[in-house]
């Protein structure tokens, strides 16, 4: 589990600030500062109406309530993807966005959250996260609900809109559904499409061989593979493909022969494709399951391939010289 100070470091990298005033000054006070001050007055009179038996997070201002708890499940470490619910209203009730309860919002832990003002795809919740949805998910384990009360000062330069006023505390309630490590999302995925896993090389990596040819030698460091493959992410994003269509091949026979060539060991690569094409053929066809730090690992590439991403790519080793 995650301490106390991990978290709290995490909060700190984060937030637009770290700091957080809720002094009574009003001599001279800037206008954020004095909206702090109200904010916090007006968290406070709705804890009280409301009975709530909540916490305060740290010196971010914000307050939390454990509605269902379970102490003993597992809390996110830096990687692990979370899949949630989330309701976010107005402190008078007045709903402002939620996911549909059927298809949860998923964020990577300890990724930058991402921010916007405006509704993407019906609702924000599915594209960003904002600071207050983030804080809840430092403290909530797996199967827990928590009902988030933040300042507007956490709402990442929220602009004001009729329906929620620039400087207006907001409340998340969330569940958090489930919360898994990247070895854990590897291994729901080859459960959940019925792989059988040939090969499970260090750091995680697996291949499941499509079509076998035990009769061609291993390929050797040095040697050029021509390759065609297609990447995707473990949602089945395709996020990179060389493989020719149909229509391609109909335009052009030969483009179905043509493919991407790999001296291995000398091509540069991502190191999960360097070590899996030792352990395959000439004429072999499989999937290699690639966890994130054998890939692009937490940076990510792209748009697609987000920071902590296990990859998939189905390979057709055309050639070996």
């Amino acid at each position: 589990m995650r301490n106390v100070l991990q978290r709290y470091f995490l909060l700190a990298t984060f937030l637009v600030s770290g700091i957080w005033l809720t002094g009574c000054q009003e001599t001279g006070e800037t206008l954020s500062d004095r909206k702090q001050r109200e904010n916090e007055a007006e968290i406070q009179q709705y804890i009280s109406a409301k009975n709530l038996q909540a916490i305060q997070l740290g010196t971010t201002g914000a307050y939390y309530v454990k509605t269902t708890t379970s102490p003993s499940s597992q809390s996110a470490q830096v990687g692990d993807e979370i899949r949630f619910y989330v309701v976010s209203s107005r402190l008078d009730g007045t709903i402002l966005d939620s996911t549909d309860g059927i298809h949860p919002a998923t964020y990577t832990y300890g990724t930058n959250p991402i921010r916007t003002g405006t509704l993407l795809y019906g609702s924000y919740l599915y594209n960003t996260i904002t600071n207050g949805i983030f804080l809840g998910l430092t403290v909530a384990n797996e199967g827990e609900k928590i009902t988030m009360i933040v300042p507007s000062s956490l709402d990442a330069g929220r602009q004001g809109t009729l329906v929620l006023p620039q400087y207006s505390p907001i409340r998340y309630d969330l569940r958090v559904l489930s919360i898994r490590t990247e070895e854990e999302q590897i291994v729901d995925y080859i459960n959940a499409n019925k792989l059988t896993v040939s090969d499970t090389l260090g750091g995680g990596i697996r291949i499941v061989k499509i079509r076998a040819n035990p009769d061609s030698a291993l390929i050797k460091v040095g040697e050029t593979a021509s390759i065609q493959y297609t990447g995707k992410l473990l949602d089945g994003t395709v996020f990179d493909t060389n493989v020719p269509t149909a229509a391609t091949i109909a335009t052009t026979p030969s483009s179905a022969t043509v493919g991407y060539d790999v001296t291995v060991g000398q091509t540069s690569v991502i190191s999960g494709w360097t070590l899996a094409l030792q352990k395959v053929r000439r004429g072999e066809r499989f999937f290699l399951i690639i966890p994130s730090w054998q890939a692009y690992g937490s940076t990510g590439s792209g748009t697609k391939i987000t920071p902590y991403k296990p990859l998939v790519f189905e390979m057709d080793v055309l050639r070996v010289n």
